[in-house]
């Protein structure tokens, strides 16, 4: 995991900056170019349990309340989708099977910007130290579907985690990032809010006000398609 810290002084130096257009078959993509929505999210994670593969993610979604109904509906019916849950335009599910694009998936590179999924393709924007690690992510994921690089250059790219993370009041970033590490954000879901703030040594309601207000100004910030 890379660090606030560590965010803050990436944000100094100029490093290799790819963005991909991707077209492939998944539980979603091909959704976003029937209904006119659009999502912003991040990839949660991986994991096996009992022999079968699993991931997660999580979306903003936005477009029109009818558009976004029926998106839903189509996911609810997707085989592949063993959870989801809605709230507040944010989507969030577990998959079972395998993630294409993470088994080309390089330590070395970060996130830039939340994946922007979008009339059937997703945006995904990367960043590295290294060009080579970029190019060779890009020859990987050649397998899954149809991929365009629509930029690879030096630059310094706008993080949306140093966007978001200001945003914070200082009860709000511990509450999130210790929820975060106690695995309130894994699936299954290993740990309640009752749990986390019997542990800070606060009040439940106190403690989950701060969650949320966190959650909502980072989902925010990711809704907002920083970078895209």
């Amino acid at each position: 995991m890379i660090t606030t810290f560590f965010y803050y002084l990436l944000l100094l130096f100029a490093m290799w900056v790819a963005k991909f257009k991707i077209k492939h078959d998944c539980w979603m993509t091909p959704k976003t170019a029937t209904y006119k929505v659009s999502l912003f999210g991040l990839p949660l994670g991986k994991w096996e349990k009992n022999g079968k593969k699993y991931h997660s993610g999580v979306d903003i979604l936005q477009g029109s309340e009818e558009e976004k109904q029926q998106l839903l509906k189509a996911v609810q019916k997707e085989p592949s989708v063993v959870k989801y849950e809605y709230k507040n335009n944010q989507l969030f599910v577990v998959i079972e099977g395998e993630d294409y694009i993470a088994q080309h998936w390089d330590p070395a590179l970060f996130m830039v910007s939340p994946v922007l999924t979008k009339g059937g393709y997703e945006y995904w924007e990367l960043g590295s130290w290294d060009r080579a690690r970029l190019v060779a992510f890009y020859e990987g994921i050649q397998t899954i579907g149809e991929v365009d690089m629509l930029k690879l250059k030096k630059e310094v790219p706008s993080l949306f985690i140093h966007q978001a993370m200001p945003k914070l009041t200082v009860k709000q970033k511990e509450a999130f990032l210790f929820a975060k590490e106690q695995g309130y954000y894994s699936y299954p879901r290993t740990v309640s809010v009752a749990e986390l703030a019997r542990k800070v040594g606060v009040a439940r309601s106190t403690f989950q006000n701060h969650l949320r207000k966190a959650e909502a100004k980072i989902m925010n910030v990711v809704g907002n398609g920083i970078g895209l």
